[in-house]
């Protein structure tokens, strides 16, 4: 808590997938829930479906744009006295071999994913450190921490959400600032749904390269950035958390 009022976060990408998975995991701790996503439709019904009444809010922007982030917090600050977490869960790919890639897909991807959540952090921030402190947690992947065919501007995304985690925590720490990542492997999302779908995601082959044997959960997910978030993690900050069943401490070649 906050003084006497519950803490708040603002979640972006939140009406899905990872995005909405955090929302029902903060929410079920006793937070006020602000999600952010481009689809309103889909936002203000996942913010009703959290069961928590005028606590659950959605916002409707882009993450590429300040404004609209800048609103948002705006609006939290107005609705439940300020942000205290912001978890930056809006996210692109697109899968394709790198010659084909286009200077279009490749800007985009940087802009969603990398321009995205620095934008989300620094409007968030601005606000917590006029409260005197908070969290944020990115979403990064194990692609950020190793390479992988036919997603560079992917792979080069996250990094740059790595190594934005370590800047900002170093940054930000006077300020009561904790920054910090959750890094998984893949989610069972519909982003993932429509890759296997499309032959571009081989689920046989993740299976066997991770060593617990499947995929992550949202929920998984969520768990690693509520911990990141609260006071038991109030030492934390800098850090990227796998989330990967092994993938990344798995030095093993497949037969």
């Amino acid at each position: 808590m906050t003084g006497s009022r519950p803490e708040s976060v603002l979640i972006t990408g939140g009406a899905s997938g990872i995005g909405l998975a955090c929302a029902r995991a903060f929410a079920a701790e006793g937070y006020s829930v602000g999600l952010f996503d481009l689809d309103r439709d889909k936002a203000e019904a996942a913010a009703a479906g959290l069961g928590i009444g005028d606590r659950a809010t959605a916002f409707c922007g882009s993450v590429t744009e300040e404004g609209d982030l800048a609103a948002a917090v705006a609006a939290m600050e107005d609705r439940f006295g300020g942000v205290d977490c912001v978890v930056t869960s809006a996210g692109i790919v697109k899968v394709e071999p790198a010659f084909e890639v286009a200077p279009e897909t490749f800007r985009n991807t940087l802009e969603v994913n990398v321009l995205g959540t620095w934008l989300a952090a620094q409007a968030a921030a601005r606000s917590m450190a006029k409260a005197g402190g908070g969290s944020i947690v990115m979403l990064g992947s194990v692609y950020g921490a190793g390479g992988a065919p036919h997603r560079a501007a992917y792979c080069a995304s996250k990094g740059a959400v790595h190594m934005l985690v370590e800047s900002l925590a170093v940054e930000w720490g006077g300020l009561g600032i904790r920054v910090n990542a959750v890094a998984p492997t893949g989610v069972r999302t519909p982003m993932i749904d429509r890759l296997v779908a499309e032959g571009l995601y081989d689920m046989k082959g993740v299976h066997g390269r991770t060593p617990l044997g499947r995929l992550a959960e949202p929920e998984e997910v969520a768990d690693a950035c509520l911990f990141l978030a609260g006071r038991r993690a109030a030492m934390v900050t800098g850090h990227v958390l796998r989330v990967d069943g092994g993938w990344l401490a798995n030095g093993y070649i497949l037969n």
